[in-house]
């Protein structure tokens, strides 16, 4: 688990068992606080109990957003209206709306009715934003200055508001009716004259979002300009929050998860593998499986529709593996490939017809290579089935490839047409929508060609 610290599970369990205070004190100090929060996860709540009441206030609240939700919980259950206060005292907004989000609703009771005024007003008002939306994950901790402020004075509210601020290294300069009006980084504050006023010092040009932003519109926003922090305002330009990096790498491991789980016939769901209960993960496949299963229905009526051809040719019946697989893997290469182009913004609707020109040339490449590859195939190992069928085979993979990269390479983009998630439109769909139209090309071949 860490193999660079020195302290281990049992030790701290010594350490708290014998009450030393002090020895426990310097570990929290000196060691990372990531790493020790994996260790003290690893403790009963009775010890962690008396962690967070001996250590440091800022020490446990930054324990604290590093560990399960589980443990939260239950460390909140256990804790009176004051250590919930002091804990609040000493963590962002961001992170107290982060862990209430998956609370039950007592637990939110409790947490809302230790918290001050102003905390609940704060909690309250991230808690209204849309789940997802860039209001639902911002920070109501920066720092605010004034155009007029001088370097002296910016110093000055720096200092004050920055003991509980996400991050100083940007200031935003806002109106009197707050208004955003400009940024200052806090280097070009350190490296002026104390009587520099910030209006001089300030970039007008600030790249912002709005409270109601998706959060993945916000995370190709900061990878674009290539910024760590970013402000949010509401539709009346006003001032109300900033997201920083550390909150959109957490958005994109959310988005990536729930990508791979759509492109994999599943409904997303959150919270970790071991953690799902059996219950939840079979509600999130088998819908897909049902709806798989009857559209599989229609290859198999195709496939019986055209018995007495295959009795007929046995070999056309050892080739239907070979063909269905072959276009449904050509319809996943396109349209995994699709997907990734719009998901980190390098593909939109209006290169619709980039995309199919891109794809036929891909499709008639491979599928000419295929065409050849698997004749001298059949001529090598199957040597009995005759020219015809052999060109029957090969024609209908050169096809289906065709076909099948154009259906992989479109349907995400018509997702996005239609305003709906293009990671739905991945392998288990299109392999199933190739299938069908792969057998109907392949049967109609053989009949046109072999006099079936």
């Amino acid at each position: 688990m860490i193999e660079t610290m020195d302290v281990t599970v049992q030790q701290l369990r010594d350490l708290i068992e014998l009450r030393q205070v002090k020895n426990l004190r310097v570990i929290f100090d000196e060691y990372n606080l990531i790493d020790l929060a994996e260790i003290v996860e690893l403790l009963e709540l009775k010890e962690i109990l008396f962690l967070f009441k001996t250590l440091k206030k800022d020490i446990t609240a930054q324990i604290f957003t590093y560990l399960t939700y589980e443990k939260k919980q239950e460390i909140i259950q256990s804790f009176t209206s004051v250590e919930i206060t002091a804990m609040l005292d000493n963590l962002y907004t961001d992170d107290i709306v982060d862990f209430l989000e998956e609370m039950p609703a007592n637990v939110v009771k409790h947490v809302l009715n230790a918290a001050s005024a102003e905390q609940r007003a704060e909690i309250n008002l991230l808690l209204s934003y849309p789940d997802y939306s860039a209001g639902s994950i911002m920070s109501t901790d920066f720092v605010e200055l004034e155009a007029s402020d001088t370097v002296a004075r910016a110093i000055r509210k720096i200092k004050q508001q920055g003991k509980t601020a996400e991050t100083i290294s940007v200031s935003y300069v806002i109106s009197q009716h707050r208004e955003l009006v400009g940024s200052v980084r806090l280097r070009d504050i350190l490296l002026a004259e104390t009587d520099n006023l910030i209006e001089d010092l300030m970039d007008s040009d600030v790249i912002s979002v709005r409270t109601h932003d998706d959060q993945e519109s916000v995370a190709h926003v900061i990878k674009r300009y290539d910024i760590t922090v970013v402000p949010v305002v509401n539709d009346e330009n006003r001032l109300i929050g900033i997201i920083t990096v550390d909150d959109i790498i957490d958005v994109l491991e959310e988005e990536v998860t729930e990508d791979i789980q759509k492109m994999a016939a599943i409904i997303p769901i959150e919270g970790s593998y071991l953690k799902t209960s059996i219950a939840e993960m079979t509600r999130s496949r088998i819908t897909w499986l049902l709806v798989l299963m009857v559209s599989a229905t229609f290859t198999g009526s195709i496939i019986s529709g055209y018995e007495d051809a295959l009795l007929l040719i046995p070999a056309l019946a050892a080739s239907i593996p070979l063909i269905m697989s072959t276009a449904g893997n050509a319809g996943s290469q396109a349209s995994t490939m699709v997907i990734r182009g719009i998901a980190i913004g390098e593909l939109t609707m209006s290169d619709y017809w980039k995309v199919v020109w891109k794809e036929v040339q891909v499709a008639l490449l491979s599928g000419a290579v295929l065409f050849v590859i698997n004749w001298l195939r059949l001529l090598i190992f199957a040597p009995d089935t005759g020219m015809m069928v052999d060109l029957v085979i090969s024609l209908t993979l050169m096809m289906t490839v065709v076909i099948s990269k154009l259906v992989g390479g479109v349907l995400p983009l018509l997702a996005m047409l239609f305003k709906q998630d293009p990671a739905a439109m991945a392998a288990p769909l299109i392999t199933t929508l190739v299938d069908a139209v792969a057998l109907i090309i392949y049967f109609n071949l053989a009949v046109s060609l072999l006099g079936l």
